[in-house]
Parts: structure tokens; sequence; C-alpha cells
């Protein structure tokens, strides 16, 4: 539905997109993840037409759309800002992409108000901008964006300027409506735990380049490169070598792992634990209550170890604990 083929983008000397292929199946919630400056909101732009590219090509649903402006390509856009008409009311607002094509108004004011219960906001139609709370207002921001009919449903942060109570709940309404719509979702976000709790499958980029397409699953368990293995999720990368199945760092380690040569073994929270007689022996640094788990910051042989524990009988700041390691992790090859 989606296809950029080596697609390049150019301000200046800043290269923001070098070279990015990629492809979005028909009915995918597809994530652009990275940090600021990676490239993903401009990647999304190319995608929509706001920017044109310096080289390579933008396909959706098959046709070439390189050189269309965004009026012409078959897309529905949600911004971080809302960007809703302050002088227009919430119908006003839904209505407009459809006015905009001519339909006849009894079409349009049933369309709308189906809109509207689809994302939880009828009755509200006669309200303005200005008396919605910043969640209404970004169900609003996306009801419009439906109106339009698009095959494509791109998504720039709309999520990053709300609380995390109602992030967490339209999270789960953008989910539904992905799915009872059917339609394909382009989304950027630097937030990794939106990206994994939303996405069918997450492109991870960094300087204008993409490291790793995959599954949540995949990017969190098996990162392709240390950058992505470092952003995503929380963890310790160990320096050493894969040597005959085993993980080597002065003295082979109990840990199964994939590959040979130079690279770094990912030991994430969950994956070690608190065990009297463990291969490591360290000292509690930091202990972070999280609710659910007590997040302990563990040193051991000049590393600084994450390690995940019930808050009952957690170890305090500065207590020795021996740590028993995972039977196997990912490894992750260091970079050319």
């Amino acid at each position: 539905m989606v296809e950029l083929r080596a697609v390049t983008k150019r301000y200046g000397r800043t290269l923001a997109v070098d070279g990015v292929s990629l492809e979005v199946r028909e009915g995918e919630f597809f994530s652009l993840l990275g940090p600021s400056g990676c490239g993903k909101t401009t990647t999304l732009r190319l995608v929509a037409g706001f920017e044109r590219p310096d080289g390579g090509e933008v396909l959706l649903a098959g046709e070439r759309v390189t050189h269309l402006p965004p009026e012409r390509r078959p897309i529905g856009m949600v911004f971080q800002s809302y960007a809703l008409f302050p002088n227009m009311t919430v119908f006003g607002n839904v209505a407009f992409p459809m006015r905009l094509r001519r339909l006849p108004e009894e079409r349009v004011r049933r369309r709308v108000l189906e809109l509207l219960e689809m994302v939880h906001l009828q009755g509200l139609e006669g309200r303005y901008p200005k008396e919605l709370s910043g969640g209404q207002q970004q169900r609003v921001a996306l009801a419009r964006a439906l109106a339009r009919e698009p095959k494509v449903l791109l998504l720039d942060e709309p999520l990053s300027a709300l609380d995390a109570r109602i992030r967490e709940e339209l999270r789960g309404e953008l989910k539904r409506l992905q799915r009872e719509t059917g339609l394909t979702a382009l989304y950027v976000t630097h937030d990794q735990e939106e990206a994994l709790a939303l996405s069918d499958r997450i492109a991870v980029m960094r300087e204008g380049r993409v490291e790793q397409v995959d599954t949540p699953h995949g990017v969190y368990a098996r990162p392709k490169t240390p950058f992505v293995a470092r952003f995503v999720g929380q963890g310790t990368l160990v320096p050493g070598e894969a040597k005959g199945g085993l993980f080597h760092r002065d003295r082979p380690w109990p840990v199964r792992v994939e590959g040979e040569g130079r690279g770094y073994l990912l030991l994430r929270p969950e994956a070690l634990r608190p065990a009297p007689g463990g291969f490591l022996r360290g000292r509690v640094v930091l202990a972070t209550y999280l609710g659910n788990l007590v997040r302990l910051e563990v040193e051991a042989e000049g590393l600084l170890l994450k390690v995940d524990v019930p808050p009952e009988g957690a170890p305090e700041v500065g207590a020795q604990v021996d740590l028993a390691l995972p039977e196997a992790a990912p490894f992750v090859k260091e970079e050319a």
C-alpha cells in the first residue's frame, strides 16, 4: 500500500533521509520509530506530499505519486498539533474534507455523525475546538482524517502532546479504529512503548537511514544493531565475543548466543535475577520503585546491570547480590 524506493531528501548540506526503501502492506499498522532528528517525520512528509524527494520514488496503492500534491494522494493526515479550524465547530471540522468534494449535505451529515460516534464524540458536534480537551481535539482530528476516506492514514506523533492517561486511552482507540476500518496506518513516534504496543511492524531509524524493520517482538528480542538494542527497551550491552555458541568476556559465560566474532551481549532487566551462587556478584547502587516491580542497578565486574525484581523483599541500596544469567540472550555484532 505504501512503497518507498531509495528515497532521499536533503536540506542544504543536511541529509535528512538517506536512501530509504520501505514497503507497508495493506491493512498494516506500521511505525517509524527513532530519536529526534532521525528523519522519521521527513519520511512521513514525503509520503504525504508535503515534501518532494531529491531522489527515489514514492508509491501509494501501486501508483507513483512522487510529484503529486497532497490533495491528490489517497491519504488522511493527523498532526501532533491537531491543526483544527478554530472558527469551525466539531461538525464543521469533520465535514470540511467532504464539503470540499461537494458531497450532498445529507450524506455529509450522516457520515459526520457516524465518524463522531466512532471516535466517541457523539453529542459534541456543536462545540468549538477551544471548548474541548486535548484528547477530544485529537479525536476530532482523527475523525476529520477518516472523513477523506483515505487508503492510507498518516499520523505524526499524534499523542505526544497529551498527558499519560489520555495518551494510553487514545492508543487503544487508535488500534481499535485501525482494526475496524482495515486502514493502512503509517505512524511516526519517538516513544518505543507506543510503537511496541500499536504496531504490526516497526522501522527503527537513525540519521536518515533504516536500521531494522521487524515485528515489535523482533526489534525487542532480536535487535540487529547496537543502536536498535540501546534504543528499544531497557538493558545492558556487554562487550565481548561470541565463540562456539557461548558468550566470552575474559572467560566463557554460561549464556548461549548465535553468531561468531566481536559484539555485544544484550541483557534485559527481566532476564537477570538475584540468586545465591549466581554467576555474577555485585552491589546494588540504585533501586527504583515502579509499582509492580523494583528496577535495581547493580554494579558487577565493571558493568552497570539493570535487574527487575518483585517489590516484596527487594534488596536495598548497598546490598551485595549474586545474579543468575539467562540460558540464552541476543548477541549483536559490532558495527563495521
